[in-house]
């Protein structure tokens, strides 16, 4: 199933979904409509990656939730919950433990992204070693290596939360990532509260080159569609896991 979803993942982003398009076009070109979807496609890939729109469509993720600057709002809560997430996991690991160093709280390492084809440390590990490396004791470090998706932690972390009596707790991961994670964290370790880090756009000004494409562009429209699809699978799978028996 993980291997499926990761094929998936591939197919149904850019580049491949753009392939997948002028492939269609190359085979179908005696046709009226193959020349016009040529162009449609054309003109709506350039607008996806121009700077100013995928600008905006990661700002309206990563606006929902802001920083938590100062953490005695929050408080009290039982515990700090990590997710890992690529090269994105230091940088999530770095906003746990400066909000550790203010109010020290048991560390969550949720996700182990280990490759079963590689022999490279899983996220986990790395995740935690760096913890230990900060200086966080490792009384205070706890590993979750079951889960494989943002899903399925939200489901260990609510089973290790219910064995120590915990309740309220700081949910830290990517701004991006955080409305798909808090939607199954909500619902399925209750209760979050969203302390969101590595931001990666603000509130900006735009030129008339903000309309052209660009490789940064590229990257974070890819990423912020995948949250949007990631939020409308999320919304469907918690629908029928409260359905399960």
């Amino acid at each position: 199933m993980l291997l499926l979803r990761k094929w998936l993942k591939i197919l149904i982003l850019p580049p491949v979904l753009w392939i997948t398009l002028l492939v269609v076009v190359l085979v179908f070109w005696n046709k009226k409509w193959a020349r016009r979807a040529l162009l449609t496609g054309v003109i709506v890939i350039a607008l996806l990656h121009s700077t100013i729109l995928a600008w905006a469509a990661s700002y309206l993720l990563e606006s929902r939730f802001p920083r938590l600057r100062d953490i005695r709002i929050a408080a009290p809560y039982d515990a700090i919950v990590v997710l890992t997430g690529g090269h994105a996991t230091i940088h999530r690991v770095e906003e746990a433990w400066r909000l550790y160093r203010t109010l020290p709280r048991p560390i969550i390492v949720a996700g182990d992204g280990a490759d079963p084809f590689t022999t490279v440390p899983s996220e986990n590990k790395v995740a935690c070693n760096y913890l230990a490396l900060l200086g966080v004791p490792a009384a205070h470090i706890i590993p979750e290596t079951n889960s494989r998706n943002t899903f399925e932690s939200a489901i260990e972390v609510g089973k290790i939360l219910q064995g120590k009596g915990w309740r309220r707790y700081l949910l830290v991961t990517s701004a991006l990532h955080m409305p798909r994670s808090m939607l199954a964290f909500q619902k399925l370790a209750p209760t979050p509260i969203a302390a969101p880090g590595n931001f990666t756009v603000g509130r900006r000004t735009f030129g008339l080159a903000a309309l052209l494409p660009s490789e940064w562009a590229a990257s974070t429209t890819s990423d912020a569609f995948y949250e949007y699809l990631g939020l409308i699978n999320y919304r469907w799978r918690i629908r029928f896991h409260r359905a399960a028996p």
